[in-house]
């Protein structure tokens, strides 16, 4: 009597497994099958929700303090999955539904802004390529020091550290690294007119 594949009592298959040939077709001597065994289930997984930092400014603060004024919290949400197991290896993975068991709580993060100045200086500022950061080179400053320089034309301004000497020409009070003096002006204007604040805290 002939029989499909699926009709085989010795041949164990679910419904959702799949065969080759079709499981209907009719069985034969050393017929080859392969069967992929497949299992679909739901599962359940809490996911964490990242918190989001957010920054502000203090002027009643140093401008050199940095602080977390509210520390941020992990949420959390519930994760419903659709998953696929190909003979006991996952093969896709499918949200269902989603839900926040736990909101997050933003981090707060507090910039100083307070600046208070000492001697003002004003004269010419160039630059030079250096250090990469916002660092400077004064004839005259301790080393270490910090001074604002202003832009006279645009009113913007950096703050930068005295780390090295220069430079010497007529007029020139202070050598800006370039990624400093950009912040200011044109690379291209190379030479502008400032003000120099030495920074007392």
């Amino acid at each position: 009597m002939e029989q499909a594949i699926w009709e085989n009592e010795k041949i164990e298959l679910d419904e959702n497994d799949i065969v080759v040939p079709d499981r209907d077709t009719l069985l034969k001597d050393d017929m080859t099958i392969s069967i992929t065994h497949v299992l679909i289930k739901e599962e359940v997984k809490n996911v964490d929700i990242d918190y989001k930092t957010i920054s502000n400014e203090n002027d009643d603060l140093g401008w050199r303090v940095k602080k977390v004024t509210q520390k941020g919290i992990v949420g959390t949400k519930e994760v419903k999955y659709k998953v696929v197991y190909n003979d006991g290896k996952e093969i896709s993975r499918k949200i269902l539904e989603s839900k926040v068991v736990k909101e997050p709580v933003d981090e707060i993060v507090t910039q100083g802004t307070l600046v208070k100045v000492g001697k003002v200086h004003t004269g010419l500022a160039s630059w030079y390529a250096w250090t990469g950061t916002m660092a400077a080179a004064n004839p005259w400053l301790p080393m270490g020091s910090y001074v604002r320089v202003t832009n006279k034309a645009n009113g913007k301004s950096v703050i930068v550290k005295i780390n090295d000497r220069g430079p010497f020409g007529p007029g020139r009070i202070i050598d800006l690294d370039k990624v400093a003096f950009a912040q200011i002006a044109s690379v291209g204007a190379g030479v502008v007119d400032v003000k120099m604040e030495v920074i007392t805290n």
